[in-house]
């Protein structure tokens, strides 16, 4: 086996992927209370919702933060290690491998061409990951703070550029709140059945929780990385193709177009924000989002006390 994660980099995982689920279970329900009364009073009302999703949101930025310091000081102290990401991927020879190697694997998939590129440690869906869900998370942490504490930064704006203070700036900032925070639960949704409900994966990817990678599948994703990977003796558990993930995938991805139906029946309801008529299909796409998203907290917590106690 091959140490892919460190301790530090697990930890992170878990504490940032939690509590940004959590904020997509208790945000949901606020954003569309009508569709998701189920939800909205099993958590015991719009204002204990209102108060989770606030703490979560506490405990996403420390997890933020808590990476971004280790990241920092493991690069400053040990280098760059067996990551394949230079100069914190401000790097033109990084950047040409990147789009180079996403393009070469699009037309493999489609069978344009015979040899699928070579990767290091983390491929371009990865890369992609890695700088695209903070850069989200960070625009959520920015506009939640305005809607949080929305009379403070009129008047900081008021200040800083001189202008009356305009109570537009709330609505601007909660609609961009809510669809990025809709784009997110669709990106998450397709991230953890391509990571974990693949075949061979099926029904978790455990190399986040363990932080361990069999050899034979590194030969297959991450031909570059090998050579400098450390390895680990550990005993492997062979994993055999479910027919369950197919069906799963097919379910999954039906449950993605019913999602990107959504912003097309919204409208805006002036103070109340953005809502949707009635409509049976948005309910159970919502609905089944929310069970997903419940089931990936369960899957998240089982594993990584899975993958503490192999890895001990």
């Amino acid at each position: 086996m091959l140490k892919r994660f460190s301790g530090h980099q697990r930890a992170a995982h878990f504490i940032g992927s939690i509590s940004g689920l959590m904020l997509m279970i208790t945000g949901l329900p606020l954003m569309f209370p009508k569709q998701l009364k189920w939800l909205l009073d099993a958590l015991g009302g719009s204002e204990v919702t209102m108060f989770l999703h606030r703490v979560f949101a506490i405990i996403l930025i420390f997890s933020f933060a808590y990476f971004a310091l280790y990241f920092v000081l493991e690069r400053a102290v040990r280098g760059r290690g067996d990551s394949n990401i230079k100069n914190f991927g401000f790097s033109w020879s990084f950047i040409r491998e990147i789009f180079g190697g996403a393009a070469r694997d699009i037309l493999w998939t489609f069978k344009l061409v015979k040899e699928r590129p070579r990767f290091g440690k983390y491929d371009w869906v990865m890369v992609a990951d890695i700088y695209g869900m903070p850069a989200l998370a960070f625009v959520q942490i920015i506009t939640g703070t305005i809607m949080w504490f929305p009379r403070d930064f009129m008047w900081i704006v008021s200040v800083i550029f001189g202008v009356p203070e305009n109570p537009a700036l709330f609505f601007i900032a909660r609609t961009i709140h809510a669809g990025v925070s809709f784009f997110l639960v669709m990106a998450i949704i397709a991230h953890t059945t391509i990571l974990h409900f693949t075949p061979g994966r099926f029904p978790v990817d455990m190399s986040i929780f363990s932080g361990l990678m069999s050899k034979i599948r590194a030969k297959y994703e991450h031909q570059n990385w090998i050579d400098i990977a450390e390895e680990v003796k550990v005993e492997k558990t062979e994993k055999r193709a479910n027919p369950a993930c197919y069906v799963l995938g097919a379910i999954i991805i039906g449950e993605i177009v019913l999602l990107a139906y959504i912003p097309f029946i919204m409208y805006e309801e002036w103070f109340a924000g953005l809502r949707i008529g009635d409509s049976y299909l948005a309910s159970i796409a919502l609905g089944f989002a929310e069970l997903l998203l419940i089931y990936y907290i369960v899957l998240s917590v089982v594993s990584i006390i899975r993958g503490v106690a192999k890895s001990v």
